[in-house]
């Protein structure tokens, strides 16, 4: 799991590279179409590689589609076309982002600070999505969707709070949530790794 998560941190930040690299040789607008352009013909290439896969055995065609259409698989409920077309607007997103963020004049290190942050946000959100759709007939999934719309608000907020020139409140709203819930994760494994081992639990 932890390798999975690496690799698509990587994957992320070769992204944000050649969107950067376009965006700085052709524009802003021209070159967020181009990513997205070619991110539409990747996602369409990782569909076709894996339609043609031989089930049951892992070959260079499901590795190479799992790198190009990485996102969506929580989403899919068993179709396949979901897939792809989660993972382009991922990957758009990304660009989106990469783009905006670019045009700041704000330092470097709040910018990357706000985009990480709103990465997370955005994973939250795909996670609880996905819980949604593999979740059972009459499961109460009535909860799940109230923390969608917090998250999905939390992001358009804290993107909202930037456009209008308050980078330090973006970070605040949009990175806030996310420094809380790993503080306490931390917390809990701090005490289950001092504590718990002289802890019975029966």
């Amino acid at each position: 799991m932890i390798r999975l998560h690496i690799q698509r941190a990587l994957l992320i930040a070769a992204a944000v590279v050649a969107t950067y690299g376009l965006a700085e040789q052709y524009g802003t607008r021209t070159g967020l179409l181009i990513w997205a352009g070619v991110m539409a013909v990747a996602c369409g290439t990782g569909t076709i590689l894996l339609r043609t896969s031989t089930i049951g055995r892992v070959t260079w065609r499901n590795r190479v589609a799992g790198h190009l259409i990485p996102w969506g698989w929580r989403l899919n409920r068993g179709l396949l076309w979901p897939v792809p077309v989660v993972s382009w607007a991922v990957w758009t997103a990304v660009g989106a982002t990469t783009v905006l963020l670019r045009q700041g004049e704000d330092a470097l290190g709040l910018r990357v600070a706000l985009f990480v942050a709103w990465v997370l946000d955005a994973a939250a959100l795909i996670f609880i999505l996905g819980a949604i759709c593999q979740a059972t007939p009459g499961s109460r999934a009535g909860s799940l969707w109230k923390l969608v719309t917090f998250i999905a608000a939390l992001i358009a907020t804290s993107v909202g709070l930037y456009l209008y020139g308050l980078p330090n409140a973006a970070l605040v709203v949009g990175g806030g949530p996310p420094l809380v819930v790993a503080g306490c994760v931390g917390l809990v494994v701090l005490f289950l790794v001092t504590l718990g081992r002289n802890t019975r639990w029966n």
